[in-house]
């Protein structure tokens, strides 16, 4: 006697996978972080980075110098549309030395970086990282 067994197909496997590729990317969108970067190249004493929307409430700010004799202050902006903008966090690195500073972010709000050095300064590399989520 033949018995004749029906195959079951697998037709839910493409969706499943869909499903589960959606639902990873949302949660990487979701923990994903702007970064606001400003650079100051030879030649120049500040540096302005574009603004970056917190989708958290934590940031980073990252400053380093890479002068041979000049220090970098590194500034993490918060934008404000009718009053000056206001400082979240505000870091010094020393030549060839790069420092970290945390600081407390408002969800939904703007956010940039600003780099400055010695006025006549015109050998040095620095830079302002500003990350937040």
């Amino acid at each position: 006697m033949i018995i004749n067994k029906s195959q079951k197909k697998k037709r839910f496997l493409p969706m499943t996978a869909a499903a589960l590729s959606i639902s990873v990317l949302c949660a990487t969108a979701a923990m994903a972080s702007g970064t606001s970067t400003a650079s100051i190249r030879p030649g120049k004493s500040t540096a302005t980075g574009s603004t970056v929307t917190a989708s958290g409430t934590t940031g980073s700010l990252k400053v380093s110098s890479a002068g041979p004799t000049f220090y970098v202050q590194g500034y993490a902006k918060r934008e404000i549309d009718f009053w000056p903008d206001s400082t979240a966090a505000s870091r010094t690195a020393n030549p060839s030395q790069t420092v970290t500073s945390g600081f407390s972010a408002t969800k939904s709000h703007q956010y940039y970086s600003q780099a400055n050095t010695q006025s006549g300064a015109t050998s040095i590399y620095g830079e302002a990282v500003t990350k937040v989520n």
